[in-house]
């Protein structure tokens, strides 16, 4: 999504932009949005402003640090994540509400390298996008105990795994180096039928991952020695 389909113009110290300002900004979000998804968030701003074919002075009187940038393309996306974890909460079948949520929030994650940094392990973070990120679990929780209780996803599976389920389901497409970048839908078809209850299943014999041990790892806590 771009700045201008957010129904809000962007401003400069609280004055619009002029139109030129406004195109170049544009242009620069565009362009972060295609590097940052093809090559992750270790492009530099100057790399961005290649890209988007303006100058490295106007790259950084719109954007003065890197985090800015990601802070302003990538903060609304996180919030329609949780956007669609309520749709998915609100769909009459359980089952095919955490199915529906789980292949757009794959569709993103697999097809932006970016927004899967930001979302899995906390690239560049900012107190809206930390705050998006932490709220995500408890709708997790919520989609799970639904799925499970309408008797559709086995018992075993927790909020936990469903992060776990996205890393890998992203590192499938990136795997084949963008000769497949679909066949990470190959491989949410195989896991899904792990998750589906079935008469004939049999337990799973590992345990998942704590949620606390997920939230270390996604960046949303800090590890106890580091708060000492």
């Amino acid at each position: 999504m771009t700045e201008s389909s957010r129904g809000s113009k962007p401003t400069d110290g609280g004055r619009p932009l002029r139109r030129d300002a406004a195109l170049n900004r544009e242009r620069i979000l565009q362009a972060a949005r295609e590097v940052f998804g093809q090559r992750g968030l270790g492009v530099t701003l100057d790399d961005v402003a290649h890209h988007a074919g303006v100058g490295v002075g106007t790259m950084y009187r719109r954007f003065p640090t890197k985090e800015a940038l990601v802070r302003t393309l990538f903060e609304q996306d996180l919030a329609m994540r949780q956007e669609s974890a309520e749709k998915a909460l609100a769909h009459p079948d359980p089952w095919e509400g955490l199915v529906d949520f789980l292949m757009e929030m794959t569709a993103d994650l697999a097809g932006n390298r970016g927004l899967h940094e930001v979302i899995m392990l906390g690239s560049h973070s900012s107190e809206p996008m930390e705050t998006a990120r932490g709220g995500m679990l408890p709708f997790l929780g919520a989609l799970i105990r639904r799925a499970q209780e309408s008797g559709d996803l086995r018992a075993e599976v927790t909020p936990s795994d469903i992060p776990v389920i996205q890393h890998m389901l992203s590192a499938a497409t990136q795997f084949t180096q963008g000769k497949r970048p679909d066949i990470w839908r190959r491989y949410i078809e195989v896991l899904l039928n792990g998750l589906r209850e079935r008469p004939d299943n049999t337990p799973l014999t590992t345990p998942s991952l704590s949620n606390e041990t997920v939230e270390q790892v996604m960046g949303l806590v800090r590890p106890a020695e580091e708060r000492e």
